[in-house]
């Protein structure tokens, strides 16, 4: 968000701008802005939480059928 006062760059999502400190203006068009956005965050936040929950699993499963090999290997 580009402070119609002073012209810096704020995070969209400001509420004040960080340079000037005056209050940025809220339309409904920026709250429906902020809103998508905040939303795609947490999509892509859960999308990234479920690769390493299943790169977790995998990895432990890997290790699990190491060991199960060389036990029985170790056995023959």
């Amino acid at each position: 968000m580009i402070c119609p006062y002073c012209h810096a760059e704020n995070k969209y999502d400001a509420l004040t701008c960080d340079f000037c400190l005056k209050e940025l203006p809220m339309t409904e068009k920026r709250k429906n802005e902020i809103k998508n956005i905040k939303k795609k965050e947490k999509k892509n936040k859960y999308h990234n939480s479920m690769i390493k929950l299943i790169g977790t699993i995998l990895g432990v499963i890997a290790i699990i059928v190491v060991i199960v090999i060389a036990w029985l290997s170790s056995r023959g």
